[in-house]
């Protein structure tokens, strides 16, 4: 994964970026958000709370997954009196059928966000392709049906998307079906890696198809770390922020060993980063 010798060796990529830079230049994530997976504990015990404890840090955005018992309502009162954005929403694909899409789309407009992302597809609906034609198929429905409401639906990446199933990759055939205009994906960096993957092999073949992604640290032995704690190179990575599109970025544990440590470790290396 450590290509910052190649990179630096490397021409800038040409034109101004997304976030209004030369390419000669960089800038710091001014934005630094955090997905509540990561701190469900704390979130689960007082979510008025930690979410004061992410404002208090320097935290600005913080995307959701579970609502917790309160209404959309409810969060979006907490947010506003912390300062926090929730730009997406991670749902299951069965919230996103039928009239329960109408739900997360009212939700998503109450809350303020701009996606919703579907964090992942369970065991048994991803064996086969004929599965994932068929999600396709789903897909580009959602995808449309949130246009229409002014949302854009995405797709968080774990590691599974990307091992062949009779000589196909799952995410690529999504990719390649589904237009940037229905289908946005949220790259989860620790999976990608996970699954034998270079996230910089993908932003060259998708570029400017990753809005949002996932800072989750990874050390090589495959165990997960607080960000910037493991041997991700993220700098090589968010080199590219502009040409992969990335305008969120998410810090992730999936098992922190001690949330509140996760929170505030993973915000000092964030804002250590560079973009371009």
């Amino acid at each position: 994964m450590n290509r910052r010798n190649f990179l630096a060796t490397t021409a800038a990529f040409g034109a101004v970026s997304l976030f209004g830079m030369t390419p000669a230049n960089a800038a710091k994530i001014t934005n630094p958000g955090i997905q509540q997976y990561g701190i469900r504990g704390m979130v689960r015990e007082n979510m008025e709370r930690s979410f004061e404890q992410l404002a208090a840090l320097g935290y600005k955005e913080v995307e959701l997954y579970r609502l917790l018992g309160k209404s959309a309502s409810e969060v979006r009162t907490i947010l506003d009196q912390t300062g926090l954005v929730s730009p997406s929403m991670h749902v299951i694909l069965d919230q996103l059928i039928g009239d329960k899409l109408k739900t997360e789309i009212e939700n998503a407009h109450t809350l303020g966000q701009q996606y919703i992302t579907l964090a992942w597809l369970q065991p048994n609906e991803r064996e086969t392709l004929d599965q994932y034609k068929h999600h396709i198929e789903q897909f580009q429905k959602i995808g449309e049906e949130c246009n229409k409401a002014g949302l854009k639906f995405a797709y968080h990446n774990h590691e599974f998307e990307f091992i062949e199933i009779d000589g196909v990759v799952p995410f690529e055939m999504m990719m390649d079906q589904l237009s940037s205009d229905v289908f946005a994906s949220e790259l989860d960096l620790y999976w990608l890696i996970d699954a034998g993957k270079d996230p910089l092999d993908y932003i060259a073949k998708y570029p400017g198809r990753f809005p949002m992604c996932h800072l989750k640290d990874r050390r090589n032995d495959g165990k997960m770390m607080n960000v910037g704690k493991g041997d991700v190179d993220f700098d090589a990575i968010l080199s590219q922020a502009s040409k992969a599109g990335l305008k969120h970025f998410f810090a992730e544990h999936d098992k922190a060993d001690d949330e509140a440590v996760f929170m505030a470790e993973s915000l000092t290396a964030i804002k250590s980063f560079e973009i371009r």
